[in-house]
């Protein structure tokens, strides 16, 4: 009965385990149910009363701690790094990020394009998307930045 036992609570843990990898629970819910039988055999069982209440809880609170064990060195040491290797980039980008909207409020540019109220200005030089306070502006118009938004510029006719 020992090794009914033993055998149930190895194949819980391999069932815990192979949960890290299948989707659904079955394995997991599977692998759950055998560790509790192989508990519930340890107190139950008819092959095992010579054994005093102490030592069967010995063996139960024996089988908890190593399937802990098991089952947190797996995580931290296998399972992760497995999952880790597949699914996560590990190239980095070089350089520093430049912010598009360089100009500063009060700087004036052209209107590059017809503003309704979005379009593009040419400001200190450099072509940024705009967009006009005031509604509209005529292509060729004297804008000035007022504020930067998310993505834009917010610019008013001169």
């Amino acid at each position: 009965m020992l090794t009914s036992i033993l055998t149930l609570a190895l194949f819980g843990i391999l069932l815990l385990m192979l949960e890290t990898f299948l989707p659904g629970m079955i394995a997991g819910i599977i692998g759950t149910l055998s560790l509790l039988a192989s508990l519930w055999l340890t107190f139950t069982a008819e092959e095992l009363n010579h054994w005093s209440g102490g030592q069967r809880a010995s063996l139960a609170i024996g089988i908890l701690l190593i399937t802990t064990v098991i089952m947190l060195a797996w995580l931290k040491w296998f399972a992760v790094k497995f999952f880790r290797r597949g699914f996560t980039l590990d190239t980095a980008i070089k350089g520093t990020a430049e912010t598009p909207l360089a100009a500063s409020p009060g700087s004036q540019g052209i209107a590059l394009t017809e503003l309704r109220p979005l379009g593009h200005a040419e400001i200190a030089g450099k072509r940024f998307e705009v967009r006009c306070q005031t509604g509209h502006a005529p292509a060729g118009a004297k804008v000035e930045v007022i504020a930067a938004e998310f993505g834009s510029l917010l610019v008013r006719a001169i």
